[in-house]
Protein backbone atom coordinates (compact mmCIF):
# COMPACT_ATOMS: atom_id res chain seq x y z
CA UNK A 1 0.00 0.00 0.00
CA UNK A 2 2.77 2.47 0.91
CA UNK A 3 4.56 1.77 -2.36
CA UNK A 4 1.42 2.65 -4.33
CA UNK A 5 1.06 5.91 -2.41
CA UNK A 6 4.73 6.72 -3.00
CA UNK A 7 4.37 6.09 -6.74
CA UNK A 8 1.29 8.30 -6.90
CA UNK A 9 3.06 11.06 -4.97
CA UNK A 10 6.09 10.82 -7.25
CA UNK A 11 3.88 10.93 -10.35
CA UNK A 12 1.97 13.93 -9.02
CA UNK A 13 5.19 15.76 -8.09
CA UNK A 14 6.74 14.98 -11.48
CA UNK A 15 3.68 16.28 -13.31
CA UNK A 16 3.55 19.43 -11.16
CA UNK A 17 7.24 20.14 -11.81
CA UNK A 18 6.94 19.61 -15.56
CA UNK A 19 3.80 21.77 -15.77
CA UNK A 20 5.41 24.59 -13.80
CA UNK A 21 7.05 27.53 -15.58
CA UNK A 22 10.40 26.64 -14.00
CA UNK A 23 13.36 25.78 -16.21
CA UNK A 24 15.56 22.76 -15.66
CA UNK A 25 18.19 25.33 -14.61
CA UNK A 26 16.02 26.24 -11.62
CA UNK A 27 15.72 22.64 -10.52
CA UNK A 28 19.50 22.26 -10.85
CA UNK A 29 19.95 25.34 -8.63
CA UNK A 30 17.45 23.92 -6.16
CA UNK A 31 19.51 20.73 -5.98
CA UNK A 32 22.59 22.76 -5.12
CA UNK A 33 20.92 24.97 -2.53
CA UNK A 34 18.03 27.27 -1.82
CA UNK A 35 16.42 29.70 -4.25
CA UNK A 36 14.54 32.76 -3.06
CA UNK A 37 11.16 33.99 -4.16
CA UNK A 38 12.76 37.20 -5.44
CA UNK A 39 14.95 35.17 -7.79
CA UNK A 40 11.89 33.47 -9.28
CA UNK A 41 9.97 36.68 -9.92
CA UNK A 42 12.89 38.81 -11.10
CA UNK A 43 12.58 40.38 -14.54
CA UNK A 44 14.37 38.13 -17.04
CA UNK A 45 14.80 35.43 -14.41
CA UNK A 46 16.97 32.60 -15.74
CA UNK A 47 14.82 30.20 -13.72
CA UNK A 48 11.42 30.70 -15.38
CA UNK A 49 9.96 30.37 -18.86
CA UNK A 50 7.98 33.59 -18.41
CA UNK A 51 7.91 36.55 -16.06
CA UNK A 52 6.11 35.88 -12.79
CA UNK A 53 4.66 38.40 -10.40
CA UNK A 54 5.47 37.93 -6.75
CA UNK A 55 1.94 36.61 -6.15
CA UNK A 56 2.25 34.11 -9.02
CA UNK A 57 5.65 32.95 -7.79
CA UNK A 58 4.26 32.57 -4.27
CA UNK A 59 1.29 30.52 -5.53
CA UNK A 60 3.61 28.34 -7.59
CA UNK A 61 5.89 27.74 -4.61
CA UNK A 62 2.91 26.92 -2.40
CA UNK A 63 1.68 24.36 -4.95
CA UNK A 64 5.11 22.74 -5.26
CA UNK A 65 5.35 22.67 -1.46
CA UNK A 66 1.95 21.01 -1.29
CA UNK A 67 2.82 18.23 -3.75
CA UNK A 68 6.03 17.55 -1.84
CA UNK A 69 8.53 18.76 -4.41
CA UNK A 70 9.90 21.67 -2.37
CA UNK A 71 10.40 22.58 1.26
CA UNK A 72 10.99 25.95 2.88
CA UNK A 73 14.40 26.80 4.19
CA UNK A 74 14.65 27.66 7.86
CA UNK A 75 17.13 30.06 9.40
CA UNK A 76 17.73 31.07 13.02
CA UNK A 77 14.61 33.23 13.06
CA UNK A 78 12.19 30.79 11.45
CA UNK A 79 10.92 30.16 7.93
CA UNK A 80 12.34 32.17 5.04
CA UNK A 81 11.12 32.85 1.51
CA UNK A 82 13.79 30.49 0.19
CA UNK A 83 12.97 26.94 -0.92
CA UNK A 84 14.92 23.82 -1.79
CA UNK A 85 14.15 20.38 -3.19
CA UNK A 86 12.88 17.64 -0.93
CA UNK A 87 14.18 14.08 -1.28
CA UNK A 88 11.11 13.39 -3.44
CA UNK A 89 11.99 16.41 -5.57
CA UNK A 90 15.55 15.17 -6.00
CA UNK A 91 14.22 11.76 -7.04
CA UNK A 92 11.88 13.33 -9.60
CA UNK A 93 14.55 15.56 -11.13
CA UNK A 94 17.10 12.74 -11.18
CA UNK A 95 14.72 10.65 -13.30
CA UNK A 96 14.61 13.31 -16.05
CA UNK A 97 16.92 13.09 -19.05
CA UNK A 98 19.88 15.46 -18.94
CA UNK A 99 19.43 18.98 -20.16
CA UNK A 100 15.70 19.59 -20.04
CA UNK A 101 12.37 18.71 -18.48
CA UNK A 102 10.36 16.06 -20.31
CA UNK A 103 7.45 17.41 -22.38
CA UNK A 104 3.97 17.63 -20.91
CA UNK A 105 0.81 16.47 -22.67
CA UNK A 106 -2.35 18.54 -22.59
CA UNK A 107 -4.01 15.81 -20.49
CA UNK A 108 -1.28 16.16 -17.88
CA UNK A 109 -1.64 19.95 -17.92
CA UNK A 110 -5.40 19.61 -17.41
CA UNK A 111 -4.96 17.07 -14.61
CA UNK A 112 -2.38 19.26 -12.89
CA UNK A 113 -4.49 22.39 -13.29
CA UNK A 114 -7.58 20.67 -11.94
CA UNK A 115 -5.73 19.19 -8.98
CA UNK A 116 -4.12 22.56 -8.26
CA UNK A 117 -7.46 24.37 -8.50
CA UNK A 118 -9.17 21.84 -6.25
CA UNK A 119 -6.37 22.13 -3.69
CA UNK A 120 -7.23 25.80 -3.23
CA UNK A 121 -10.61 24.80 -1.84
CA UNK A 122 -9.43 22.03 0.44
Amino acid sequence: MDLVIEKQAARRADRAARCSPLHRRCFAALQEGAVGLAELCAVDSPFTTRSLSEAQADQLVRWLLRVGLLRREVDGQGLTDRVRLTPLGRQVVAAWPEGRCPPVSWQERCANGLRRWLSIWS
